[in-house]
């Protein structure tokens, strides 16, 4: 699937009732061919407009992405690194914030201004569906550098993985 089209998926998703991290997250994972996903669909609900509709929090679209992004690359297990996936995590979160200025829904709607029929965030959930696309086609192309996680203490009968979080 081409980019285009996974951003006209995520429009057509939320134009028919998916919130936008529905919408982004269904559309991201059908452009890595995951055509029956209602159960994922469902993991991202609860992320919508900022959580809850709290309109406090990471902005649904990005959280939606996110979620898909560990539906196809995450680990199953503490033992598995998952260094790649979240430098590629940190990598996409910080093109979102070049886009857009910010990954805060409050925020985000304050720039965006008035909507009608939520036509702004439904523009920007087809963006940001876009942009998972592309960081999962070509993923060197928003890696960010990987950080330690910055935890000073192991739990115990944690496996040694490369950072103390996993």
């Amino acid at each position: 699937m081409e980019t285009r089209e996974v951003e006209q998926r995520a429009q057509a998703l939320f134009e028919s009732g998916l919130n936008c991290a529905e919408a982004v997250l269904t559309a991201v994972l059908a452009g890595q061919g995951v055509m029956d996903c209602a159960e994922a669909t469902r993991l991202g609900t609860a992320f919508g407009a900022g959580v809850g509709r709290s309109k406090e929090e990471l902005c649904g679209a990005l959280s939606g992405g996110l979620i898909a992004l560990g539906y196809l690359q995450g680990r199953d297990r503490g033992s598995v690194q998952w260094d790649g996936l979240a430098s590629l995590a940190a990598g996409v979160r910080n093109r979102f914030k070049a886009l857009h200025g910010c990954t805060s829904c409050s925020a985000l709607l304050a720039r965006l201004g008035p909507q009608e029929d939520m036509d702004k965030c439904v523009a920007l959930s087809a963006v940001t569906a876009g942009l998972f696309h592309e960081a999962l086609r070509n993923p060197d192309s928003v890696k960010a550098p990987s950080v330690a996680c910055g935890c000073t203490v192991r739990p115990a009968g944690q496996a040694t993985t490369g950072s103390c979080c996993g």
